[in-house]
């Protein structure tokens, strides 16, 4: 009778997962059809805060909190959003209890190896792999394990995960900097001609696409020294729930603000501007936006096979270690 009784519940939890991706896949589908943000990034605040609140051992919140951005890996990849990057590990985290900061890098030293295990099906999805931060102050295994999947996937182009690991912005800023200043000495550059470029091409994210949203969990109003210099032109989402918390519908309300953004850069764009110089009235266009996209995508363009329940399921095996 038991044994009936736990193949019943296995029946209705197997038929309560399939409903939930079909209305996960509803949603999307909805969403992806207007404008979609080229690279997004995300703070993951408040695994701690999660434990805490929820009576766990904080090292239960770093496992939540690595569980929720696997599936945030696949609404992403669904909603086709090219480029994503996830602040993982600071340079300030070292300064953490041991136990804490070999569990840090524990989860990334078992996502690394995650990619390993399944190459094949990143290859199969075009998934790119690069870690943003100073590698060298990582466990030497770790460092092997990140070169050797960046290695095996840097040709792959259509989804583009970056992790920041012993990363800070200002230190990434201050070696660019460092960089431009020795180029300089050895002849390379001209002093005279050095610009906003030359730094750039000097950061860690110099073959990154332009950051279009950054978000960040727990409620923070903060960027915790997190590309700092990308974020200049980006939008800012502040979300009260803790990372391991992070739902579906907190990415949607992201996506259609952004979306609503968008709309209005592109109103903004028709407006005139009368300088009335000296008598003389001088129109000239609004100079908020210099190129912009259509708000709407064409939906010829989207490519349906994304719309197949079938490769969203496909997809979400490759979640599972």
């Amino acid at each position: 009778m038991k044994g009936i009784y736990q193949k019943f519940l296995g029946i209705i939890e197997k038929w309560i997962n399939w409903w939930n991706y079909q209305f996960e896949f509803f949603l999307l589908h909805l969403i992806v059809v207007r404008k979609i943000p080229k690279h997004i990034a995300f703070i993951m605040d408040g695994n701690r805060r999660f434990a805490r609140e929820n009576n766990l051992p904080t090292p239960m919140g770093h496992v939540e909190g690595f569980q929720s951005l696997q599936r945030l890996v696949r609404w992403l990849f669904l909603l086709q959003v090219p480029e994503v990057t996830f602040y993982a590990f600071s340079i300030e985290n070292f300064k953490r209890t041991k136990a804490e900061v070999n569990l840090l890098l524990a989860l990334a030293r078992n996502a690394i190896l995650h990619v390993k295990r399944h190459e094949s099906e990143y290859r199969k999805y075009s998934v790119r792999l690069k870690v943003l931060g100073r590698i060298d102050m990582l466990p030497e295994d770790l460092q092997d394990h990140i070169r050797e999947v960046e290695r095996e996937t840097r040709n792959n182009s259509g989804f583009r995960i970056n992790i920041a690991i012993a990363y800070t912005s200002q230190d990434d800023i201050t070696r660019g900097i460092k960089s431009v200043c020795h180029q300089v000495k050895d002849g390379s550059l001209n002093v005279d001609t050095v610009g906003q470029d030359d730094i750039e091409r000097n950061l860690m994210t110099n073959d990154c696409s332009p950051l279009d949203v950054l978000v960040r969990t727990s409620g923070e109003s903060r960027l915790s020294d997190f590309l700092l210099w990308e974020a200049g032109d980006a939008m800012l989402c502040f979300i009260s729930n803790h990372w391991p918390n992070i739902t579906l519908w907190d990415i949607i309300k992201v996506f259609r603000q952004y979306q609503s953004y968008c709309d209005a850069l592109i109103q903004k764009k028709d407006v005139k501007v009368d300088h009335g110089d000296h008598g003389h009235h001088v129109i000239e266009e609004y100079p908020y936006v210099a190129q912009q996209d259509d708000a709407l995508e064409k939906p010829e363009d989207i490519k349906k096979e994304f719309y197949l329940l079938d490769n969203f399921q496909r997809y979400v095996n490759i979640g599972k270690a």
